[in-house]
Order: C-alpha cells, then sequence, then structure tokens
C-alpha cells in the first residue's frame, strides 16, 4: 500500500511541476505580447514623424526662402540622421516581429522561458530606440522652430 501511496504522491508532484511549467510558459509570452501591444502603439508617432521629417527634408528649400540665415545644409544633414534613427527603430520592430515565434510547442519548459526571456529583453531595447528616436526628433523640431 505504501508504495502506491508514494506512486502516486509522485505522479501528482510531477503533474503539479508540469501545469505550473505551462503556467510559467504562457505567463512569459504574455508579457511579450504586452510589450509588443506596448512598443506598437508607439508606432503611428514614429510613421508621422519620419513623414514630418521626409517632408521637411524636402522642402528643405522653402525653409531657406522663409529664413535666409538658416543653414539649411546642416539642417538637411540633421534631419536626415533624425529620419535614420526612426527608420532603424521601425526595422528593428518589423524584423523582430517577422522572427518572433509565438508557438514553443516542441520547447523544453526551459528553452520556452529562455526564449521568451530573450525575446522580452530584445523587445526593451527596441522600444528604448523607439523612445529615444522619437524623443530626440520632437525635441530637435521644437528647438528648430519646425513643428
Amino acid at each position: 500500500m505504501t508504495i502506491n501511496k508514494t506512486l502516486f504522491f509522485l505522479a501528482l508532484s510531477l503533474c503539479i511541476i508540469a501545469c505550473q511549467q505551462k503556467e510559467n510558459r504562457k505567463e512569459l509570452r504574455s508579457e511579450v505580447i504586452k510589450l509588443h501591444d506596448e512598443v506598437m502603439a508607439k508606432n503611428s508617432e514614429v510613421v508621422n514623424l519620419q513623414m514630418t521629417l521626409d517632408t521637411l527634408i524636402r522642402n528643405v528649400d522653402s525653409l531657406k526662402k522663409a529664413n535666409p540665415q538658416r543653414d539649411t545644409a546642416v539642417l538637411k544633414k540633421d534631419l536626415i540622421k533624425l529620419l535614420e534613427r526612426l527608420k532603424i527603430a521601425e526595422e528593428g520592430m518589423n524584423e523582430w516581429m517577422h522572427a518572433f515565434e509565438p508557438d514553443t510547442e516542441g520547447k523544453t519548459e526551459d528553452e520556452a522561458s529562455s526564449y521568451f526571456q530573450a525575446e522580452k529583453k530584445k523587445l526593451q531595447r527596441i522600444d528604448s530606440l523607439y523612445d529615444e528616436s522619437r524623443e530626440q526628433t520632437k525635441a530637435y523640431l521644437k528647438k528648430s522652430a519646425l513643428k
């Protein structure tokens, strides 16, 4: 009888551990998806800033007419740098989305956990790049009285 009880408790323990691991996998995946959604919410502002910069770059000559003292060569160079940073942030997000694999079926719990933790770190870096490039662009446009 004690062997049956031992086997029962062993099986029960294994089921509990397996259920907890599946919850951990689901929780980590959920955190990554939530962060993805937060970063994507910033995407429309990034796209709008890109369009603003692109318009300013194409119309830099008219800015010179409006303000002849303005050094439009430096202005254009600055605007191009800002635009490139925004594009890098957006491309990073696009590349991440194409590579992300939310289905971890067939992976061990450790593999799945490691995968989702690594993806979360990647998204955090992309989120930082989004924030930095957006804030730099908005500050420059405000300082330069261009928006």
